[in-house]
Formats: structure tokens, sequence, C-alpha cells
């Protein structure tokens, strides 16, 4: 038998269970710690650089201390079991067929005058809002619990690979802790709170904020919130100088100085709750932590943006609607500037109450309904799903109230809900939904009354979507 004297030996590492894992190529390295793949595709090592003996001890206990906590249900590659001694580091689990957030910045900046086209290919507005959200749910989850992240920056997020979706975990789950304890002060440069930057704070779900709001102003417009025009054209300690919260943010309101002209502009989002978001995280919470917008706030105004994109035909760009707007008729794609398709369909929702006494005990008629302000636009070939605006609950299982409903050629489809009551109404007359109802496009804006679905008992106050056919 032979044997090949050239072929590399794998190295290989234990946990403490017993199992051994191979070190295949680096996933991550950071200041403290790398990550490998290994042979099993779900399974990742991170092992810790330092090689000072008190910091190795204490990074141990803590990896030890965060192994038994509850993490579950949180999309975070958290620390499985430690590795055996003498290695220093663990075993985490992560998701095949995802990469670094960095990549599709860097992705973005190295297409040159193709970027536009880059942008889309890469998933356009509607991939950048999606990931966000996943990210805000994460990170609200996790304050939920009492616990912050610590140092969140675009390397530690991972994504698909495939423009087409828009899984997110957090890996390197190192610095998570419990609120109240924190001793931390770690951060990526360009991500860490003005504060933590200073060296005058720790890190807390307030720190977690401002990095949240960095990466998603960044994801969504490809410019840095603070290196506007003064920081790019000046000298390098106005870039540390901004970084310190300084300088005014390339938006400010009340200062243009730090202005920025490259890229996407903060237009692509301009019907939506997000620019007054990013003000008040980047005006008064840059002195003032707990003036920033809270990861709840984020979640339900990124949700909502979701709901009010419209898909460009010519492009595949995907455009934000105004929440006024009740047709499509004369709104272009923000990309290409083409027409977008008029056969899109809006669903608005409204609260209906129904009769209640009166002190006399007289039954007083119900106010008209009470649009609620969601709007939700669905076009051909896509489906929704119609659902109460909760994105901060996480549901263990397929909710009762949520509806489904498809638009084919042949025309609008919905769904019935077996746990919870459905009634179409077109007028005056309204039926139960207990089948596959289908609405044909042939019959399309031959009448002029709404069509209304009341989800839940008439005899109660009720959600209600509106919408014309």
């Amino acid at each position: 038998m032979t044997t090949n004297k050239n072929a590399k030996t794998i190295p290989t590492v234990q946990d403490t269970k017993g199992t051994i894992y191979e070190l295949h190529e680096e996933l991550n390295r950071g200041g403290q710690g790398v990550v490998y793949h290994t042979q099993y595709p779900q399974a990742l090592i991170k092992g810790f650089t330092n090689k000072d003996p008190q910091a190795r001890e204490h990074w141990q206990q803590h990896i030890a201390w965060l192994i038994r906590q509850d993490l579950s249900g949180l999309k975070l590659a958290r620390p499985l079991v430690l590795l055996a001694e003498p290695r220093c580091g663990y075993v985490m689990e992560l998701m095949d067929g995802l990469v670094p957030l960095q990549n599709l910045l860097e992705s973005f900046a190295e297409a040159g005058d193709e970027a536009p086209a880059d942008y889309l290919e890469q998933g356009g507005l509607r991939r950048r809002l999606r990931i966000l959200f996943q990210l805000a749910r994460t990170l609200n989850q996790l304050h939920a619990r009492g616990m912050l992240y610590g140092d969140l920056s675009p390397s530690n997020i991972f994504v698909s690979d495939d423009p087409a979706y828009a899984e997110t975990w957090l890996i390197d789950c190192d610095n998570i802790s419990l609120e109240a304890h924190s001793g931390l002060s770690l951060h990526t440069v360009d991500y860490g709170a003005p504060e933590v930057v200073r060296g005058e704070g720790l890190l807390s779900s307030l720190t977690d904020a401002w990095s949240f709001a960095v990466i998603a102003y960044q994801l969504l417009t490809h410019n840095h919130p603070f290196k506007g025009e003064l920081v790019s054209d000046g000298e390098p300690e106005e870039e540390d100088a901004a970084l310190r919260g300084e300088r005014p943010w390339i938006c400010d309101a009340q200062d243009d100085a730090n202005g920025c002209s490259i890229n996407l502009p903060i237009q692509l989002i301009e019907h939506s709750k997000l620019p007054e978001l990013f003000a008040r995280c980047f005006e008064q919470g840059k002195d003032k932590p707990s003036e920033r917008p809270g990861m709840a706030e984020w979640l339900e105004a990124l949700s909502e943006v979701d709901e009010r994109l419209i898909e460009c035909g010519a492009c595949n760009g995907t455009t934000l609607l105004p929440l006024a707007l009740q047709t499509l008729n004369e709104q272009h794609c923000f990309f290409c500037d083409d027409p977008l398709d008029s056969r899109v369909v809006l669903f608005e929702e409204f609260i209906e109450q129904v009769p209640k006494e009166d002190q006399a005990g007289q039954q007083v008629a119900p106010e008209e309904p009470l649009a609620t302000g969601r709007k939700v636009w669905l076009q051909p070939g896509q489906s929704v799903e119609l659902k109460r605006l909760m994105p901060t609950f996480s549901y263990d299982r397929w909710p009762a109230d949520h509806i489904r409903i498809e638009y084919t050629d042949k025309g609008l489809g919905i769904y019935p809900l077996p746990e919870s009551q459905l009634h179409l109404q077109r007028g005056d007359v309204k039926k139960p939904l207990t089948r596959y109802q289908g609405l044909k496009e042939s019959l399309r804006r031959q009448h002029d009354a709404p069509y209304r679905i009341h989800v839940g008992s008439l005899d109660k106050d009720r959600v209600v979507w509106q919408f014309r056919w």
C-alpha cells in the first residue's frame, strides 16, 4: 500500500462530548477569533485567538454561561458545546448557503458605473428591507429577554447567498450579555455608538439600536450616514470626529455641511416612517441614547414598507408607493421611470364595531368603520398574507386570523381560514366564506361597489379588509 506524502493533513478539534470536527476553510475572522467550516455543512467552529491565559479563561466562562441561556427561536448561530482542552473555542450551528452581509455592500461598491444594476441584481429594495426586518426581529427578541448583542456589524450578519431570498442570521455571539451586567465596550469601526467610540459608555440595547440604524441606512442607500462630503473631502481627523458624534449626519435637518449626493438617495424610502426614524437616531439620539428608536419601532416601520412595494416589470426594481395613493395611474418606477402596472389591487384595513348599549339600555349605532391606515398592494403573479400588524410577536403556529390571497392569470383567489370565520361582502349582502373563493379577471371593474372581507364573528368588533375588483 502506498501513501501520498504530499497529501495535506486536515487539522481536527474535539468537543467536550467527544465529537471530532475537521477544520476546513475560514468563514470569518475578527479581532479575537476565527470561524471555520467543518465536514458537517451546518456545524461551525469558533476558535478564540487571544493567547492571554486570563482572557482565555474569562472568554470560556462567558461561552459556558451563554450555552446555558435560552436563545431558542432566535436566528443566532448560538454556541452549542465547548471544545475540549487544550483548545479554546466552541461549536455553533448555522444553516448552509449564507454569506456575510459585507459581501452585498462590497458588491455594490465594486460595481462602479454598474452599481444601480447590481443593486437590483442583489434583490433591490425589497430584499434589503426583508433582511433588515429579520435582523430587527432577532434583536428585538433578544432585547425582550434582557440581553444585548454587542458588536453588531455587517461582518457578523449572515444572509442568503441567493439574491432571491433574505434569510438573515447573526454569528459571533460572544458579546451577548445581560443588559444589566454588560461591562463591554468592544465595537467595530464605523458601527459603534458615539458614546462607545468616545469611551464614555458601555454596550447596551441602545448601542445595538445605533449600530442597526447605521447598517440599515448603509444597506438601503450604500452611504454611511456620517460619511458625507465634509468627511470624504476632509482630513482623516474629520472621519474620527464624525464617528464620535461631533459632525452632522448626511441628511441633518439643521446642518447640511456633511451632505452627500452619490449612490442612492433617502427619497428611495421617503413614503414611509423610516426617514423619521433615521433622523431621530442620528440627530436627537446622537447625544441622547434614550431618544433612539427601539427595535420594535423599526420592525413596525419595515413591515409597513414591505406591504407597499410594487415590482417593475421592465427592470425588476421595487418602488415604494405613497400611503395616500389609491390607484397606480401615472405612477412610475423609481429606478427606470417606466409606468407601473395599473392592475395592482389595493387592500385597506378597517375596524368595524358592533352596536353598543348606552346607559339607558338603548342600542347605539356604531360609527363608520375606522381606517387603521394599513394598505397592502397585490400585483399579478404574487400572493399576499393579510394579517394584523404585530411583527414583534413570535408565532408558534400558523395564526388563525391570517388571510392568504393570490393573484393569478385567472384572477383573484381568497383562501378560507379553518380556525376563524370569514364573510365576504359586496353591497349589503354578507355571505360566509368557508371555501376557496375565486374572482375572475374577466369580471374586474364591472361594478363600482367594493368588496369587504370580515375577519371573525359578525356580532363582535372585527377587522375588515376592503378592496375593489
